[in-house]
């Protein structure tokens, strides 16, 4: 049996899953779920969310906080990211989640952030995944699961 199509979301995109339940990105844990679909992270990603879940700006009480945290790693597979050398993301706080994307095999890294999307061409070209805006993850699928 073929492996799922594998995403990496980046932390603003896990907020959009989680906490502000985009409606762009229903369906996404479904799919985990029905192993359709597989998402990866590593402990700095996780490490990173459960940093940002703690915002004031969020208003999250820490139960709640942390129950979007739990959420993330049962979702996610986490995996060791072995040290690596990649183009360079002009945020480096933005450059785990290509290190992660490339150590997945992943399909796709799904973000909002204009650097990243800016490196789409040539990661794909030179890495093999697509970095694509939350309303494109369904394009990971297979054809028949979308």
């Amino acid at each position: 049996m073929e492996a799922p199509p594998t995403l990496v979301l980046d932390t603003n995109a896990w907020l959009d899953l989680l906490v502000f339940r985009d409606p762009l990105l229903d369906g996404l844990a479904g799919a985990v779920d029905d192993a359709t679909l597989r998402l990866a992270t590593d402990p700095r990603a996780l490490a990173e969310l459960a940093r940002v879940l703690r915002y004031d700006a969020l208003r999250l009480d820490e139960v709640c906080a942390a129950a979007h945290l739990a959420e993330a790693v049962r979702l996610a597979h986490t995996i060791d990211v072995p040290s690596m050398q990649l183009p360079r993301c002009p945020d480096a706080d933005d450059q785990m989640f290509l290190e992660i994307a490339v150590a997945a095999r992943a399909t796709a890294l799904v973000t909002r952030d204009a650097a990243l999307l800016g490196m789409s061409r040539r990661m794909g070209r030179d890495y093999g995944f697509a970095i694509i805006e939350p309303a494109g993850w369904r394009s990971a699928l297979a054809p028949d699961v979308r």
